[in-house]
């Protein structure tokens, strides 16, 4: 938990310098969607690559929308199959699915949902390069058919911020009360991690007051996960 110190000019924020990405190759964007000023660090901007559990954001709307699940607090029981992290090997719901990126639930989301319904749903939003020809329950992870850049990352989060995805009000404030990390009185950070083939993504919007920005970050090269990536995004957001 952590409080950030947010400094304004009259065009928008002030940024430290940059982020430490430190041993990793990294690329990290923030949009202030108030004044529309794009800060992008690093080179791979508008390299693709896979989502992986990011792209749980964008599963968690579809399925909301289409009724694959009643809502984000039904409960779908564990298969009994282990897999590699405790947390997953249990019950879930949306809501704690999300919060632990238990690959499973959304695997089932996705068979529910339907590869029809799902492509289509990726090209309404121009998600990436919006290409689902992978297995349906592999196409956005490690060696998976879809991708996308961390600029298109950041467009995808600044029109669901500013309600321009073909979804319902109530679907959008359950996804955003389902990422939401932290939340005060007047400040809210929500986000999501990725993981996958040497890859680790962070990004989600801070809102303070009543500015809102969105942000991306990405590393890539050895122990690179989403973990790290979260860690790396929010130092740098706590320097702000």
């Amino acid at each position: 938990m952590f409080k950030l110190a947010f400094f304004f000019t009259v065009t928008g924020f002030l940024f430290a310098s940059e982020p430490d990405f430190g041993k990793f190759n990294g690329t990290g964007i923030i949009l202030d969607l108030n004044s529309s000023e794009r800060i992008i660090f690093g080179s791979r901007a508008n390299e693709r690559l896979s989502p992986c559990s990011t792209y749980k954001i964008l599963n968690t709307m579809i399925a909301l929308d289409s009724k694959a699940i009643q809502d984000e607090n039904e409960i779908l029981p564990w298969d009994g199959t282990v897999r590699e992290y405790t947390v997953w090997n249990k019950d879930h719901s949306m809501r704690s699915a999300i919060s632990v990126s238990a690959v499973w639930f959304y695997q089932e989301m996705a068979r529910r949902i339907g590869k029809t319904r799902m492509q289509q749903a990726l090209k309404q939003v121009n998600y990436g390069n919006a290409d689902m020809s992978n297995s349906i329950t592999e196409f956005w992870l490690s060696n998976g058919s879809l991708k996308i850049s961390a600029n298109e990352q950041i467009d995808f989060l600044a029109s669901l911020m500013r309600n321009q995805l073909p979804f319902t009000s109530p679907t959008v404030s359950i996804l955003k009360d389902i990422m939401t990390l932290e939340k005060k009185q007047n400040y809210t950070l929500a986000g999501k991690t990725g993981s996958c083939g040497g890859i680790g993504w962070f990004v989600g919007f801070i809102e303070l007051n009543h500015a809102t920005k969105v942000f991306a970050f990405n590393i890539k090269g050895n122990g690179a996960s989403g973990a790290e990536a979260k860690r790396i995004a929010i130092d740098y957001l706590k320097k702000l």
